[in-house]
Order: C-alpha cells, then sequence, then structure tokens
C-alpha cells in the first residue's frame, strides 16, 4: 500500500492498523471494540494519548485514502490511520555513507559501526536507510539485508520498491554468499582448517542475547582462522566467518559456543550494563567483509568488498603491523 502521506528528510509517516474482531490484540481483549479510531490509538498507546489527540485537532492524521482522521472518525477493522512521529534524533549530524557499489537498482555501502541499518528507538536520523535516501534523494530506498549496529561493512539497499522481491529472493534463496572479519582469542578448537559450527538459534523478542537450544538446525557457521597476532592485550586471531544462514547474532551466538568471544563485545557471553552505548574506541571487531551474488538482473556474478579493516580503528592499531604481514597485507592498502 502506497502511504498517503509523504517521506520528510528521509522518515516515512508511521501507520496503525486497527484489528478486527478475535483478532490477539490486547487493546480488544482488555477494552472490547473501540468506537472510534482515536480511541483505539490512544488505548494502544496510552503515553503518546495527549499527543495524538493534538496531532487529530491539527488535521495531520489522515486515514488509508488520505482523508483527515477527526475525533468522531469510527473504528473501521483492517482500516489503518497514518501519521508522522516525533524523530528522536532530529538534530543528529547528517551521515554520509561512503558507496561501493552501485548500478541502476541498488547501492551498496560500507555501513560504519555503530549506526543502525533500519530506524530503530532512538535512532531514526542515525540509521543507513534515511541517510541513504537524504544522500541520495530518494525515498524509496530500502535495506535489503540487516547488520546488527555494532557491526560495520558492505550493507546493500535498493533503489526502488518494485525490484526489492528479486533481491530479497537472493537472500531467501539462500544464494548471497557472506564473509566477515573478526577478532578474538585463539583456542585449540579452531585453526586454519575451516571449522563449521551448526546449532538450532532462538531470539525473544525483548531479550537482548540470541541462544541456542536443543533442536532441528537452524544456523550455520564457518569458521577458520586466518592469522594470528600479538598485541598489549596479548595473542589474538583474525578469523574468516561465512555465515550460511542468516540468524539474528549468528556470528557472535557461535563464535562464543567455540569459547572465542569477539573482541569489542559487550552483549556477549555475558551483558553489561552498557551493552547498547556504543564505545567508538573500542567497536566490535566484526567486519562484514564481502557479499557476492549473481545480480538478478545483469546475470553477472557481483562482488562487493569493504573498506573499513581492523586497522582503521584505534583500538585495533597495536596488532596492526602483524596482521599486515603476509596474506593479509591487503589491510594495510585498503584501510580507509
Amino acid at each position: 500500500m502506497t502511504p498517503p502521506l509523504r517521506t520528510v528528510r528521509g522518515v516515512g509517516p508511521t501507520r496503525v492498523r486497527m484489528p478486527g474482531p478475535g483478532a490477539p490484540d490486547p487493546v480488544l481483549a482488555a477494552c472490547g471494540m473501540p468506537a472510534t479510531a482515536v480511541e483505539y490509538v490512544a488505548a494502544r498507546f496510552p503515553d503518546a494519548a495527549a499527543w495524538f489527540a493534538e496531532q487529530v485537532a491539527a488535521g495531520r492524521v489522515v486515514g488509508d485514502g488520505g482523508v483527515v482522521v477527526t475525533p468522531e472518525t469510527p473504528y473501521d477493522p483492517g482500516a489503518s490511520v497514518w501519521f508522522h512521529r516525533p524523530v528522536p534524533d532530529e538534530d543528529a549530524p547528517p551521515v554520509t555513507l561512503e558507496v561501493l557499489y552501485a548500478d541502476e537498482w541498488i547501492i551498496a555501502v560500507d555501513k560504519p559501526h555503530g549506526l543502525c541499518s533500519t530506524p530503530k528507538g532512538e535512532n531514526v536520523r542515525r540509521s543507513v536507510v534515511v541517510a541513504a535516501r537524504c544522500q541520495f534523494h530518494n525515498d524509496e530506498i530500502a535495506a535489503l539485508h540487516r547488520l546488527d549496529r555494532s557491526t560495520g561493512g558492505v550493507l546493500l539497499l535498493c533503489r526502488h520498491a518494485e525490484d526489492r522481491g528479486d533481491f530479497h529472493r537472493m537472500f531467501q534463496e539462500r544464494t548471497v554468499r557472506k564473509t566477515y572479519w573478526a577478532v578474538a582469542r585463539v583456542n585449540d578448537r579452531v585453526d586454519r582448517e575451516t571449522v563449521r559450527v551448526e546449532s538450532r538459534i532462538r531470539k525473544i523478542q525483548g531479550v537482548v542475547q540470541a541462544f541456542e537450544e536443543p533442536g532441528e538446525v537452524n544456523a550455520v557457521t564457518d569458521v577458520r582462522l586466518a592469522k594470528r597476532f600479538t598485541d598489549d592485550d596479548g595473542e589474538w586471531g583474525l578469523y574468516e566467518v561465512a555465515p550460511l544462514t542468516g540468524r539474528t547474532h549468528q556470528i557472535r551466538v557461535h563464535m562464543t559456543s567455540l569459547g572465542l568471544p569477539l573482541r569489542g563485545d559487550k552483549l556477549y557471553p555475558d551483558p553489561r550494563e552498557d551493552f547498547d552505548v556504543e564505545d567508538p574506541d573500542n567497536p566490535l571487531q566484526l567486519i562484514a567483509r564481502s557479499i557476492a551474488f549473481t545480480h538478478p538482473r545483469t546475470g553477472r556474478e557481483t562482488v562487493v568488498e569493504s573498506r573499513l579493516t581492523p586497522s582503521s580503528h584505534e583500538a585495533w592499531r597495536r596488532g596492526h603491523a602483524a596482521l599486515a604481514e603476509g596474506p593479509l597485507g591487503m589491510l594495510d592498502r585498503n584501510a580507509s
């Protein structure tokens, strides 16, 4: 459905859909069927009820057809109301994204560590999608996949809504090949030979960590030690990691299960109190290094590589001399 309100500075309108009778909706379960659309939204978001009433009075809330919603607009099961929420980081400085690849259908950018892929919570303008819409003057831009806020590297964006299906299908059919670089301690479980980790990972909404549980395997990751190095904090390994599935926090969970939690990870194995606060001096040392796929529109094999490297961050620089030797000397040449 095309929103009846325009996108403003890269931020689209919020849609609240009114469920029908018998729907598993907490408002309907607690209060029964409301008489008006405004009553439903106020009951669903009680903390914002006064603000929403002000928006209705000002004529800033509309229905599916663009008709202005009033306090008397009846509750209509299946219909929606649309409005613009306040942007919590409205005054955040603009973000400029580095483009790694672009054609008429997609853009690949180097997502910085600490930036959300899509608008979330307090991070709206500080998200790749909103920044890209502003930078490229295109309100249709959407992310084709996601990287955790703490992870940097290659992120694919689609320019136009009509093209998303073909590119989403690549991810659904698992024909996209991804590799990551990760830094963690070394142990005798992972060396130069690839180790495959297979398990069932579950993420519960509202719980910050994902976890492994018994059951059918839904997460597969290949891990290989690419290089050992030593710095002031001891011995470390640079690992090449290839996730064959895409579960939430999959690499972080599987590396932790190998006894190799990532350097700079404040969430695994045990969450710190400040787990949701980004530390630019000690970022999560995980980079989406490359992504490869057969382009659905051109048929060409397409490979996009990040320019982020372990040497891009001060906290990683101490081991940089060791990392730059041998087969990973490319780190220095690609440093941004």
